[in-house]
């Protein structure tokens, strides 16, 4: 948990950084990523674990409205004295809800997809919860960035009936604006998810992972130069 708690720190200091996030994350106990679901509890939602256990909400300490069924957050806990409710794992005393950029996998690239051309490095990725879930690093300016663009494209769509290996592929691109330059700026550590649903599931391919290709971080090159393979063995 340790660990995986710290990877979920180092994620969200993207989501502070760009949001002006003053929440004091380290009043928590844990961090777990879940898929959040709306609900008619006090709460308006709950969390599930990529193992399917489900977090309830019972104290919030921050303003938080879901906005959808497949959204994925971050959240940040400290558990409850006293027994769980039936059909849930953790009684929660919630710190803070980071949501995550979640996105479905781009089939047809639009005008602003094709400049997703900035340098970025994944320092991890792998399969829970319905999701292909990716951690990378990228370069902002501490002063101007706004906004952080990612997408992950469907390299089969007009291409290829079947595809080259064991690997389903994709690629993963990424924009910051404003725009930098490889190699400047601030690398800092962000995620996404991206669902899978039955479409892209492994077994629905017939494939034994993913090949995500992306431009290295410290690349100056226009073409991906570096990849990631993503298998259900995949660890964190």
């Amino acid at each position: 948990m340790k660990k995986f708690a710290k990877i979920l720190f180092l994620a969200v200091l993207a989501v502070s950084f760009l949001q002006s996030c003053t929440t004091d994350y380290e009043q928590a106990d844990k961090a777990v990523l879940v898929t959040v679901q709306k609900s008619l509890n006090a709460a308006g939602f709950y969390g599930v674990l990529d193992n399917g256990d489900r977090l309830y909400p019972s104290v919030m300490r921050v303003n938080y409205t879901p906005t959808n069924d497949l959204q994925r957050a971050i959240i940040y806990f400290s558990d409850v004295e006293g027994e769980p409710l039936e059909g849930y794992k953790y009684n929660a005393d919630v710190f803070n809800v980071a949501e995550v950029t979640t996105k479905r996998i781009t089939q047809v690239m639009t005008p602003e997809a094709d400049t997703l051309t900035n340098g970025l490095k994944i320092t991890n990725a792998w399969i829970g919860g319905g999701f292909l879930n990716v951690e990378f690093q990228v370069n902002v300016d501490p002063y101007l960035s706004k906004s952080l663009t990612v997408a992950l494209q469907d390299m089969m769509i007009d291409g290829p009936a079947t595809p080259d290996g064991d690997y389903y592929p994709l690629e993963l691109g990424f924009k910051c604006y404003p725009a930098l330059e490889d190699g400047v700026g601030t690398t800092i550590t962000t995620m996404a998810c991206f669902y899978l649903g039955g479409e892209y599931s492994l077994d629905n391919l017939g494939c034994a992972g993913y090949k995500i290709s992306y431009k290295g971080l410290d690349s100056f090159s226009d073409e991906p130069n570096e990849t990631k393979i993503v298998t259900p063995e995949t660890k964190q």
